[in-house]
């Protein structure tokens, strides 16, 4: 179970030292310099191999073991779209049927942010630098003690970023090095997807508020972003009130609720979810029952949703771009099969190894 920790004053040197995620534009990490001025390097030449994506490859997730569990169930669960023609609606098949999530679970370097100390998140963008190198690798270890990588895995197609302190402290970095080498397998961030839905539009959302999982909500990342992501999209006087989904209660009426109980009076223009737990239908039922004026919720709630008022759900977004970038670059196996899940832990390796971990099957952990 992860831990809360508390929000430190370090943590605000943030704003300077871990949006690059966001659009800051801070410099690159030294691993990232190095690898891409070593042309002979092993990760050079592994990175310079996928200058073109194959379609055999995995996706991958990488993040906590929580948010991997939750991002590949539902992405196996995926039926928005109408696969012959990718239209979006259901036709009860599977979105990514034939497909494989090979998830990297982490419980050994998170929680993320205690890897930040005095706002320097370099160690947080070395580790999500070296999920991507071990995500496109087609070598794994077959136990703990197996340090020259004896097993076979599937180099990945696409790298989603599971957590939002990968997103930022080391998308960035992972972008800048794929750009430099011509590595061009996708790198998705749920929450950048989400906040660009959002905020980067020809509507801008000036009063917003974020759903999250309560595990995020006392470490400031959601603050950060959204203060990183107005300022990517130029919006200027943005607000945003974020609250944790109530496991208990409904999710956008225990929401408003929160956002009352703290002084909250204005109309807000829009609501991002990033909690994967939370059903998006069952909330937009609840939108569309506080705008009809014959309901009670209307009465308790209609003066705090704006007329444009929207919901930016980061799953939806997520499985939505990753279905259509399948398609667009002809990613798909095309096998007839169920989605299947793989799982790898992460074995930290003693420092001055060169590497920080080993990339292990689940079911050999024990070994």
């Amino acid at each position: 179970m992860r831990r809360f920790v508390p929000i430190l004053a370090a943590l605000l040197g943030l704003a300077v030292s871990c949006t690059g995620g966001s659009g800051g534009g801070r410099d690159t990490i030294p691993l990232v310099k190095a690898i891409a001025a070593d042309s002979y390097s092993p990760e050079h030449i592994l990175l310079s191999s996928f200058s073109k994506v194959p379609s055999s490859g995995d996706i991958c997730i990488a993040g906590t073991p929580a948010s991997c569990a939750q991002v590949s169930r539902d992405f196996t669960a995926c039926d928005i779209f109408e696969n012959a023609r990718g239209r979006e609606w259901s036709d009860d098949l599977k979105d990514f049927a034939g497909e494989t999530f090979a998830c990297i679970c982490d419980s050994e370097f998170t929680p993320y942010e205690r890897l930040v100390t005095d706002g320097d998140c370099t160690a947080l963008r070395t580790l999500a630098v070296n999920y991507a190198l071990a995500a496109l690798s087609s070598e794994c270890s077959v136990s703990r003690y197996d340090l020259d990588g004896n097993g076979e895995k599937a180099p990945a197609k696409i790298i989603i970023l599971a957590d939002p302190w990968l997103f930022c402290c080391g998308k960035s970095d992972i972008d800048t090095l794929f750009t430099l080498i011509g590595c061009k397998v996708p790198v998705i961030s749920p929450q950048e997807l989400m906040l660009d839905a959002a905020l980067g539009g020809s509507k801008k959302y000036f009063n917003s508020g974020i759903l999250c999982d309560s595990l995020y909500l006392h470490d400031g990342i959601y603050k950060e972003l959204f203060s990183a992501g107005a300022a990517k999209h130029d919006i200027v006087g943005a607000r945003c009130f974020i609250a944790a989904t109530d496991p208990c209660g409904t999710p956008l009426a225990s929401f408003l609720d929160a956002y009352i109980g703290q002084g909250g009076e204005e109309p807000l223009d829009a609501i991002m979810v990033d909690d994967w737990n939370v059903d998006i239908e069952s909330l937009e039922a609840e939108v569309a029952a506080i705008r009809d004026f014959s309901r009670e919720e209307h009465m308790r709630y209609g003066r705090l949703l704006s007329p444009g008022f929207a919901v930016f759900s980061s799953s939806r977004l997520t499985m939505s771009a990753c279905y259509k970038l399948m398609r667009e670059r002809n990613l798909f196996t095309h096998r007839i099969a169920s989605p299947e899940v793989k799982g790898y832990t992460v074995w930290p390796l003693a420092e001055g190894d060169g590497r920080q971990f080993l990339l292990i099957p689940s079911e050999n952990v024990q070994d």
